[in-house]
């Protein structure tokens, strides 16, 4: 692969997943009602209405709006960020092993447990290999 081919597949990655990212700024302002909803859908129990509960569920969407936004920074210029793009990377390795394991542990769906970790993990691995494809060119 050339490394100009693999800085377009970083890019496009990067653009693809920051902009599913930057979709948590919805959950950010959505009425309690409505994540309510959400929850009883997804059949995770009762939701615990609190002061707590309404800042963690919009601090966290709202963390993720952010890590949307510097990833498609990031996807704007491959060649420039490729070295911060490396440690983001294996972050996000990390944060998949870690979202696998919080999942399983307090008893999230499998399929949620399976479709969050895992393909974290996944992307983080492509993102390090694409950018050693980059950096032989």
């Amino acid at each position: 692969m050339t490394s100009s081919r693999a800085e377009k597949l970083i890019k496009w990655l990067l653009l693809v997943a920051g902009g599913m990212a930057a979709t948590a700024v919805v959950p950010m302002v959505m009425p309690t009602d409505w994540m309510e909803a959400v929850n009883d859908r997804l059949g995770l129990g009762p939701f615990p209405r609190s002061t707590l509960t309404e800042y963690l569920t919009r601090s966290l969407s709202a963390v993720y709006a952010l890590f949307g936004a510097l990833t498609i920074h990031l996807g704007l210029n491959v060649r420039r960020y490729l070295d911060l793009i490396v440690v983001v990377a294996r972050l996000t390795i990390v944060l998949g092993v870690v979202l696998t394991v919080l999942d399983a542990s307090i008893g999230m769906p499998a399929s949620w447990t399976w479709g969050e970790g895992p393909p974290t993990v996944v992307f983080g691995l492509a993102l390090v290999w694409l950018a050693r494809r980059a950096r032989e060119g």
